[in-house]
């Protein structure tokens, strides 16, 4: 059979396969590159009809098309990266080469040419090649955002190779809230919330689909080995019709491929306390301005990291794999007791034995190991594979497998010091059984397939499959209920004897049917058609999730002892167990799922060689096919409904975007653009309405005096089947959560304009930008059973009987907590930068960025569940629309990067990189330390601020003279001041300056290899210096201080509060009684510390 017979086979069973895919569910983020340019003479007229090529050095793959009569010139789905050598021959003109092109992901650069005419009937013609300059103004460019290339992302120091600190390069990217090492941190995009980007590796999302990290990602590291990455793209504002699913940015990545050349890395990455007797980390910031002690953490991190990549067969078949296994070795905190009584601990452990006994179970309650200080050793362990196959010209197909494999120890009740229990109890030091402690595993899969089609230099398509396997699960040591003894006998961390002692023991209260499962898929299939100045986009994505989710707190059943005597003797205080009904709702896990289809069309004009229009419409509509258990008696009762989910839901995205250059040289150009972006959201927000549906699940109270005993008890606990089960009373009162009939998803109308300018000098660029965000839609979560009081306050706020949980407070007498989600349209930001940036050239690059921020928002959206994203929020009128400062913004900050190359000995290259950033600190709220206007919450009420002592909002006749003079001293020497007469808004306030140094050093080491190596094999040595301007001088850098209170985990909700007893008098006025001061800023450990990790690379 001859080649052109296999080419028509291969194209027709192509076609039939397209076909058949274009009628299945197929959802897109862009995996590929793109080029266009103008070839003329020195004249400037246009080259028309020449043949053009694109050749990717590394691999050999080849692109062509031929120049439209304006010269002008496009290829689609490309590789991403390079180098490309970009050819062009025709008749008349001298075969020209233009090297070293690298495309750039997701976007279709500018690359232009001058050739020469060729003149006489006889010529003999010699190809002459022309280099890309390095400032370059792409003419494609037309959003915000920012592309990190391989090189730059080996430049940028960071602590634990993570994708966070590589992705905050972007000026319009921030890291917020970093948790540990630097390992977990929120990735915020012009003041929105981090769980609102979408992150994308080969077209795969990896955002966490659920939503209970708030780092937006599902593994508790990184999502994959940073060795494997090729580009990284972080757009805020990308006209391009086809990113979509965030309000905050899309961040794309894609990863290396193998080459025509066998190569790969061996990597080894240490990091800890000490090394070789010298100190690798600073001391505990906290512990040391608190007491003046100086203590270096144990800590330990280990990293090691393999690549291999070649060719199958040459210029064909190319393979590339990745291994990485990371582990971190830390002391926990201290524990809840230094060491327990022998007597009673021996006595607890023995009387379990007997309860076994007794009720014929075969329990295994553990062992005591109070004081014990564990080697608590956290792991994540990584996979990749991926092969790429040029089946003919203009066809080609990339497929990855990848796995994310992670587990951290949770210590559990072990390090408490007051034991929350269900009897009202207190302890002043806590302990519990070595089987009480447990271990958090995520898992993550992902499969992602491409297939590129050139099947004419006009007509291309590419046509995507993506799985993802998203798996949060705890395996448990022990399956029982979970025990608390109080009123033993121990030693606190003070080194001091109680008596006010819990000892712990059975399966942890949170633990109790806690596994998540989320399997997504998502299809995408475009094609790009170019006509004459036109690339014309269509396409159709899918993208679907199905959610498993079971989260069945205290559902093994809680059992409370007053003290030891009462255990040893089963008389406990409380006995309670949570439950559902089979009948009323199937199953004790949420089972839900959710699809997002979406139709979009796009024209690319160039209208002239200086201006390019961009304009798409995207058309989204989602389903939901599961519907929460339906609540008859709430309907009835409230009026409202709670069976609503997002299915009908739809959007329309309109997009309108340019690129001018303001001369033919492209010295200068302006871009910009409008758009609508629909967003995605953490989906734990619809699935908390069929977990909370007010039906099917309730509470089994034996309360004191006990009605059964414990040894009862655990004789009908059966540990095969240990969630709790039973019939549903209707007349119980419990919460209910749901959301609105017509909700969507966040949305948001965004644009920007920017102006880039081709310095003289240095090979740089000046770039100034603005972008304008408003929202359409956001969520905002009310409690509609606060039962409002008659009068507001004299300061204007509303009012609330209290607590709902009390029947007697509550609007509807049988229920407590009624939270409902709706869409609001309010809240925007606005953030203008200008930078100037240098890329590596005769060895070194440098890049300055200033940013100026402002956003507001109605509510934040830090939580995982809807009582606490409303409990956890600062209000003036509670439950009310009030827009405030955003608990993201950052309202100034400066970047500085430098990189420099040295040859201090041939073939021996050094580079040194330095990374600065400057910003102001976290915003947060003045509060009340109480309950001022009878919500039922705690230190959430924003503070009212006194003109003085004739404030007629106020009456200070509770107080004593000093404490009165104190209070007021406060306020008229505070930052509060400005706000006298009024209200201190929501997060008015900031954090002082953060400064950030980081000091990046490596060393290159040449080896020998025999002359018939493709690639010489070279040893690299480097050295992460994290926070090195902290190590340099506390006065000029100085440590990361934050308000004192705030939401561990969700790291908002950021307080600090004017302690002292205060209420509303009987004629509506403030009247604090009582003032014992205000809170203080706290150092951070985790971003203040200073910490060193160092390296070694074998390359070969």
């Amino acid at each position: 059979m001859n080649q052109s017979n296999v080419r028509g086979i291969w194209r027709a069973a192509l076609i039939w396969t397209l076909l058949g895919l274009l009628l299945t569910p197929a959802f897109a983020q862009v995996v590929s590159s793109g080029m266009s340019g103008y070839i003329r003479d020195s004249a400037g007229t246009a080259i028309s009809g020449a043949s053009r090529a694109a050749v990717h050095e590394p691999t050999g793959t080849t692109y062509r098309t031929t120049t439209r009569p304006d010269g002008r010139y496009h290829f689609g789905s490309m590789v991403v990266g390079g180098p490309y050598t970009l050819s062009v021959e025709g008749t008349g003109v001298k075969p020209t080469q233009r090297t070293g092109i690298t495309t750039a992901l997701g976007a279709d650069i500018e690359v232009g040419l001058t050739v020469e005419r060729a003149t006489g009937e006889v010529v003999t013609l010699e190809r002459f090649t022309v280099e890309v300059d390095s400032n370059e103004l792409d003419g494609g460019a037309m959003g915000a955002g920012s592309m990190l290339t391989s090189d730059r992302l080996a430049s940028k120091p960071t602590a634990q190779r993570s994708l966070a600190d590589l992705i905050s390069a972007s000026p319009f990217v921030t890291l917020r809230a970093t948790i540990g090492d630097r390992e977990e941190s929120q990735i915020t995009a012009l003041g929105q919330n981090a769980r609102y980007n979408s992150i994308s590796i080969d077209g795969a999302k990896i955002n966490d689909q659920f939503g209970l990290n708030m780092t937006g990602l599902a593994s508790f590291f990184n999502p994959l080995s940073i060795d494997t990455l090729e580009q990284l793209s972080i757009q805020v504002s990308p006209y391009d019709i086809r990113q979509a699913g965030f309000t905050g940015a899309s961040i794309n990545a894609v990863t290396k491929s193998g080459t025509n050349r066998f190569s790969g890395s061996a990597q080894y990455i240490w990091g800890g306390d000490e090394l070789l007797g010298f100190q690798m980390q600073g001391e505990d910031i906290a512990t040391l301005k608190g007491t003046g002690r100086k203590v270096v953490p144990k800590l330990e991190r280990t990293t090691q990291t393999y690549t291999f990549g070649g060719p199958i067969i040459r210029n064909k078949l190319f393979f590339f794999l990745n291994y990485e296994k990371f582990e971190r070795i830390a002391a926990p905190g201290a524990p809840g007791l230094l060491d327990d009584n022998d007597a009673d601990m021996t006595a607890f452990i023995n009387r379990l034995a007997q309860y076994n006994t007794a009720s014929g179970q075969n329990i295994n309650w553990g062992q005591s190991i109070t004081g014990t200080t564990f080697q608590n050793t956290t792991s994540d362990e990584k996979k990749l594979a991926k092969i790429d196959w040029n089946i003919l010209p203009g066809h080609r197909l990339s497929v990855r497998y990848s796995t994310t494999e992670g587990s951290l120890p949770q210590l559990g009740k072990y390090q408490t010091l007051n034991v929350i229990n269900s009897a009202g109890l207190t302890s002043s030091g806590a302990t519990a059984l070595d089987t009480h402690i447990y271990t958090q595993q995520r898992n993550e899969e992902v499969w992602a397939g491409t297939l590129f089609n050139e099947w004419t230099p006009n007509f291309r398509t590419e046509l995507r499959y993506t799985q993802t396997s998203q798996d949060q699960d705890t395996p448990l040591s022990v399956i029982a209920p979970e025990i608390a003894v109080f009123g033993v006998r121990g030693i606190n961390r003070s080194g001091a004897p109680i008596t006010d002692a819990a000892y712990v023991a059975g399966t942890e209260f949170s633990r109790h049917g806690n596994s998540i499962f989320v399997d997504s898929k998502s299809y995408t299939f475009f094609g790009e058609y170019n006509f004459r100045n036109f690339v014309f986009t269509a396409g159709y994505d899918r993208e679907e999730s199905d959610f498993f989710n079971i989260f069945r707190q205290g559902s093994f059943g809680t059992v409370v002892f007053r003290n030891l005597d009462d255990f040893l003797n089963d008389r406990p205080a409380d006995i309670r167990r949570n439950a559902y009904d089979p009948a009323a709702r199937g199953t004790a896990a949420d089972i839900s799922d959710f699809a997002n289809n979406a139709l979009y069309v796009q024209a690319k004009w160039d209208v002239t060689s200086r201006l390019t229009l961009l304009g798409g419409l995207r058309y989204e509509f989602l389903e939901s096919d599961a519907v929460p258990p339906f609540n008859q008696a709430f309907l009835t009762t409230t009026g409202f409904r709670n069976t609503y989910t997002l299915d009908g839901a739809s959007q329309v995205s309109p997009r309108l975007s340019f690129n001018y250059a303001a001369n033919e040289d492209r010295t200068v150009q302006v871009r910009g653009g409008i758009g609508h972006f629909s967003g995605r959201t953490p989906w734990v927000f619809f699935s908390t309405s069929f977990n909370a549906p007010g039906v099917g699940n309730f509470t089994i109270i034996n309360s004191s005096p006990a009605q059964g005993s414990f040894t009862e008890y655990l004789r009908n606990f059966d540990p095969e089947n240990p969630v709790g089960t039973g019939v549903d009373n209707p007349s119980l009162r419990r919460a209910v959560n749901w959301v609105d009939d017509g909700i969507k998803l966040p949305a948001v109308w965004r644009g920007n304009l920017g102006v880039d300018i081709k310095l003289p000098f240095a090979a740089s660029t000046l770039s100034f930008e603005v972008v304008q965000t408003v929202t359409d839609e956001a969520f905002f979560i009310s409690n509609e059973n606060l039962r409002p009081l008659a009068t507001k306050g004299a300061d204007g706020r509303d009012r609330f009987a209290g607590n709902p949980g009390t029947a007697a407070n509550a609007l509807f007498a049988g229920y407590t907590d009624l939270y409902r989600i709706r869409n609001v349209s309010t809240g925007q930001s606005r953030y203008m930068t200008v930078s100037w940036d240098r890329p590596l050239k005769d060895r070194w690059s440098a890049n300055v960025s200033y940013v100026r921020g402002r956003a507001t928002e109605s509510q934040g959206f830090g939580q995982t569940t809807a009582s606490g994203q409303w409990q956890r929020n600062v209000v003036f009128n509670q439950s009310q629309v009030e827009v405030g400062t955003a608990d993201t913004q950052i309202k100034d900050r400066i970047q500085f990067s430098y990189t420099r190359e040295f040859e201090f000995f041939k073939s021996w290259k050094t580079r040194a990189s330095l990374y600065y950033e400057g910003r102001t600190g976290d915003p947060f709220s003045w509060v009340y330390s109480g309950d001022l206007n009878g919500d039922g919450q705690n230190g959430n009420d924003l503070v009212a601020v006194p003109s003085g002592i004739d404030d007629p909002r106020f009456d200070f006749s509770g107080m004593s003279t000093a404490a009165r003079d104190a209070y007021l001293d406060f306020f008229a020497n505070s930052d509060l001041a400005s706000y006298a007469g009024g209200i201190a808004p929501r997060n008015a306030f900031t954090a002082p300056w953060v400064n950030r140094l980081d000091l990046k050093f490596t060393q290159e080491v040449p080896l020998y290899a025999p002359s018939q190596f493709e690639v010489k094999p070279s040893l690299e040595l480097f050295l992460d210096f994290i926070n090195f301007g902290a190590f340099l001088s506390e006065d000029l850098f100085g440590y990361f201080e934050e308000p004192n209170q705030k939401h561990f985990g969700s790291e908002q909700f950021r307080r600090n509060r004017v302690n002292g007893a205060v209420s509303y008098g009987a004629d509506g006025r403030i009247r604090p009684t009582t003032f014992t001061g205000v809170d203080a800023f706290v150092y951070e450990n985790g971003q203040s510390r200073w910490k060193v990790q160092v390296g070694a690379r074998l390359r070969f």
